[in-house]
């Protein structure tokens, strides 16, 4: 049978009409349905979502985990870094990323991340342990060895708590209760790289850096680090032997490229033997690695100043305060190198700077009386 055309329209709005009250009865039913049966949904798109980020999250953890155990520091610490990112309260992820910033002489970012690690994880004797290296690395003594302790109480067996904790009685000077506990340590896991870190470091504070070496050296076995190789570079200079230095110094550049520190100590090292025009030139390749890295500057401006080219020590040691440096030594080589180019009025506001630091300070003291001198 034949329909008038105008009849059509009425037609289809109705069957619209009962399909979207179909369908909205439907999705009532699957409401109550995933209320009062939620076994008949197995993959409920919220969880698989939560899951998929805390995949994501743990995934990029032991990605860091990867790379650190294959000495790449940097992409460890872009990788924790990213598993923050992917789960905000990974507290792990925060512990692991703040450890890796103070070893990468970025101590106060590593107390922001450290304390975020354990304000979510208190009871966790992995994060509580971290949070006592990185108060100790910015200084905080007393608060860190309260909480290696506390990371202690929490796990009796966990290891890298008591190398913590004895690496915070060497920096606070109880050198003797630091041997004994990190020889505690060494009973628990005696292949734990941080523990042999720090039995490394506390001989190293000992002066007794050939047993240091010893210790860094199975560290670095286990795990090759460039910080590793940097601390037994650090011991080789220390006794002088600076083919030794150099050579771990560069086994850290190579592990770690995108890392300028392994430069600037292997152009330190040139610097004191001496070999100055090799020193400026790898300095100047630990800049171009990181423009941002203080303590090259200061090396640089420290050369310069020494063989008395003022204006390029002020040129870099002047670089160095603007990305945070402040040291007595800085602030008087700065004022020295204005007073010896006849501007004692800009030289002065460093030589007091200096004596803020340190009203002892003699260089600052002969500065001012050299400009003072009529």
């Amino acid at each position: 049978m034949y329909l008038p055309t105008h009849e059509r329209p009425q037609r289809r709005r109705r069957r619209l009409i009962w399909l979207l009250m179909i369908l909205a009865y439907a999705s009532t039913g699957l409401v109550y349905l995933r209320e009062w049966y939620p076994h008949l949904f197995p993959f409920d798109s919220r969880e698989t979502t939560e899951a998929a980020n805390e995949l994501s999250s743990q995934q990029y953890l032991a990605n860091g985990d990867a790379a650190l155990q294959a000495g790449n520091m940097t992409a460890a610490l872009q990788a924790y870094q990213e598993a923050v990112a992917a789960d905000p309260n990974n507290a792990v992820a925060y512990a692991r990323w703040a450890k890796l910033l103070a070893l990468s002489d970025r101590e106060e970012e590593a107390l922001v991340r450290a304390e975020r690690g354990v304000a979510l994880a208190p009871e966790n004797p992995e994060v509580v342990a971290v949070y006592a290296m990185v108060l100790d690395w910015n200084g905080r003594y007393e608060e860190a060895v309260e909480q290696a302790l506390r990371a202690i109480e929490l796990d009796p067996a966990y290891a890298p708590a008591y190398a913590f904790l004895a690496e915070a009685y060497a920096d606070s000077g109880r050198l003797n209760r630091a041997l004994d506990v990190v020889e505690e340590a060494m009973t628990i896991d005696p292949q734990n790289v941080d523990v042999l870190r720090n039995a490394g470091y506390v001989y190293e504070a000992l002066g007794e850096y050939q047993q240091a070496v010893q210790y860094y050296r199975r560290a670095a076995e286990i795990r090759p680090l460039s910080y590793l190789y940097l601390s037994l570079g650090r011991n080789y200079r220390a006794m002088q032997q600076y083919d030794e230095a150099v050579a771990a110094f560069q086994k850290a550049a190579e592990v770690d490229p995108q890392n300028a520190r392994p430069l600037d100590e292997l152009g330190w090292t040139f610097y004191m033997r001496q070999e100055y025009e090799l020193a400026v030139q790898t300095f100047e390749e630990a800049i171009a690695t990181d423009p941002r890295y203080p303590r090259t500057y200061v090396h640089l401006g420290t050369l310069y100043y020494v063989q008395r080219n003022y204006e390029a020590a002020i040129e870099y040691l002047e670089q160095a305060v603007s990305l945070g440096i402040s040291s007595e030594d800085v602030f008087y080589m700065l004022g020295l190198a204005y007073a010896f180019t006849d501007r004692c009025d800009e030289a002065k506001p460093w030589l007091e700077r200096a004596l803020q630091l340190n009203p002892e300070s003699e260089p600052a003291q002969a500065g001012l009386s050299y400009c003072d001198q009529p």
